[in-house]
C-alpha cells in the first residue's frame, strides 16, 4: 500500500475512533445522568366518542411520555372518564365542589395527578378548612364548544357549586370555529357549533352524521415531499434506536437545528418528524394557530371570536340556571412568557417575520368578552411574567410542569378562597 494511502487511512481510523469514543462517552453520561429517554409509546387514554368527537376511555391508565423524556407520568382515568380520582356524582353534605373544564393544560397528564393545579388547588383549599372537591374534567384537544357540551351531558349532573373554565387562548379560539379547527385538524373530527341569525346551532352530533363546512379555511398547497422513497442509511435507524444518547440527542436537534435535522431524515437516519412536515408546507407557510396573535386578526378568527364569546354566554347561562357560579382561568402560553420562546417559532418560520404579532391581543380580547358578560376571571399571564424562577413549562413540550402547576393552583387559591364558604 502506498506511503499517503497508509497515512490517509491512519487518518481515517483515527477519526472513526474519536467519533465512536465521543459517542461511547455520550451514551455513558445520558444513562448515568438518568437522562435516556423511555422506550416504547406512551399510555393512550382516548377513544372516539358520538357527543364529543373523542373522551377519555374509563379505567385507562398508564405512564404518559414525550419522545425527549421531558416528563414521565403516571395517571389513570376514573371510571366516569375524568383524568382524576373517583368522585360520586351525588354531592356531599356539606361539600363545596368546584367543576374544571378545560384542555391539555387542565388535563393535566404530564405531571402526577396530584401535583396537577386542580389538585394543588384542592389540597390548599381544604388545609385552609374549607370542605371542597375539585372534579377535573379536562379533555386535551376540547374547545369551549366540547365543553358546553359536556356540561350539559355530564357535568351538571355533579351539582357544581362553581364550574371554572381554564380557557387557553392559544388554541381554544380556534378549536372553536370549525373553518380553522378543521384545517388545522385535517378534518371535521367533532360536532361544532354555527352563529346563524346571532344564536347557536348545534351542528354533527352525533359525530359523522352530518358533512364538513364547506367555509374550511383554505392552507397552502403543499411542496414537494422532501424525503426520498428510500433514504440510503435508514438500515442503520433499528440499530440506533437502542441508544439512550441517540433518543435523547434528537428530539432536542429537531428543535434546536431543524435544517440539519431534515438533512438526517433525508438520509435516513432519522424519522421524518416535525421538520419534515414543515418542509412539506413550503417557505411561506406558517401555523395556522399562531394566527391568534396576528394583528390586525384575519377575517376567519374575529369570526371565531364571535363564536367564542356566544358559546362563553352560553356556558354561563347554563351554569346559572343550575344555580352554580361560572369563573375563568386564562392559560398563558410559553411563547407570551418566555421571549426566547418566541424568538425562536419566528426565526422557525420566516414568513412570520414579515406580519405583525401581539401576544398579548388575545388576552385583552377575552378580558373584554368576560367584563362585557359579568364573568369574574383570573388571567394567569402576568403571575407568570412575574415569576423569577427556574422555567414553569416543559422547554420542548410547551405545557406546565410541576412549577407551572403548583404556581397555577397557589393562585387560584389565592384568587378563590375568599368567596368560598
Amino acid at each position: 500500500m502506498p506511503r499517503m494511502a497508509r497515512k490517509l487511512l491512519a487518518s481515517a481510523s483515527l477519526v472513526l475512533f474519536g467519533v465512536f469514543l465521543a459517542f461511547g462517552v455520550l451514551e455513558v453520561a445520558v444513562r448515568v445522568m438518568g437522562k435516556a429517554p423511555p422506550t416504547g409509546e406512551p399510555a393512550f387514554f382516548w377513544q372516539e366518542d358520538a357527543r364529543f368527537g373523542w373522551f377519555h376511555t374509563p379505567g385507562a391508565e398508564g405512564y404518559y411520555f414525550n419522545p425527549p423524556g421531558e416528563y414521565h407520568a403516571y395517571a389513570k382515568v376514573n371510571s366516569a372518564g375524568l383524568m382524576d380520582r373517583e368522585y360520586s356524582v351525588e354531592k356531599p353534605e356539606g361539600v363545596y365542589r368546584i367543576l374544571v373544564l378545560g384542555d391539555s393544560f387542565a388535563e393535566g397528564l404530564r405531571v402526577p395527578m396530584d401535583t396537577a393545579f386542580h389538585s394543588i388547588l384542592e389540597e390548599e383549599l381544604n388545609a385552609a378548612g374549607k370542605r371542597v372537591e375539585v372534579i377535573n374534567a379536562g379533555v386535551a384537544g376540547w374547545g369551549t364548544d366540547q365543553q358546553l357540551l359536556f356540561y350539559r351531558e355530564i357535568g351538571r349532573k355533579y351539582a357544581p357549586d362553581m364550574v371554572l373554565l381554564a380557557f387557553f387562548p392559544g388554541n381554544d379560539v380556534m378549536n372553536n370555529a370549525i373553518g380553522l379547527e378543521a384545517a388545522n385538524f385535517g378534518g371535521v373530527k367533532k360536532p361544532y357549533f354555527l352563529l346563524e341569525d346571532g344564536k347557536l346551532v348545534l351542528r354533527n352530533q352525533p359525530v359523522g352524521s352530518e358533512p364538513g363546512p364547506v367555509d374550511i379555511v383554505a392552507t397552502p398547497a403543499p411542496a414537494p415531499d422532501p424525503i426520498p422513497e428510500r433514504p440510503r442509511l435508514a438500515f442503520l435507524r433499528p440499530i440506533l434506536a437502542h441508544s439512550a444518547f441517540y433518543r435523547y440527542f434528537v428530539p432536542r436537534l429537531r428543535v434546536l437545528a431543524p435544517r440539519f435535522a431534515l438533512k438526517l431524515a433525508q438520509w435516513g437516519l432519522i424519522e421524518p418528524g416535525g421538520e419534515t412536515s414543515d418542509a412539506r408546507q413550503g417557505p411561506d407557510y406558517i401555523p395556522l394557530a399562531y394566527g391568534v396573535y396576528k394583528t390586525p386578526l384575519d377575517d376567519p378568527w374575529l369570526a371565531a371570536w364571535r363564536i367564542t364569546e356566544a358559546l362563553l354566554a352560553e356556558l354561563k347561562r347554563e351554569v346559572e340556571v343550575d344555580g352554580a357560579e361560572l369563573r375563568v382561568v386564562v392559560i398563558p402560553a410559553q411563547p407570551q412568557v418566555e421571549p426566547a420562546a418566541w424568538q425562536h417559532i419566528l426565526q422557525t418560520y420566516p414568513a412570520m417575520q414579515a406580519h405583525t404579532w401581539d401576544l398579548d391581543q388575545p388576552n385583552r380580547m377575552l378580558a373584554d368578552i368576560l367584563r362585557r358578560q359579568r364573568t369574574p376571571y383570573l388571567d394567569l399571564l402576568p403571575i407568570f411574567r412575574a415569576w423569577d424562577g427556574p422555567t414553569l413549562f416543559f422547554p420542548i413540550d410547551g405545557h406546565w410542569n410541576e412549577r407551572g402547576h403548583r404556581l397555577a393552583g397557589q393562585a387560584l387559591f389565592d384568587w378563590l378562597q375568599a368567596d368560598i364558604p
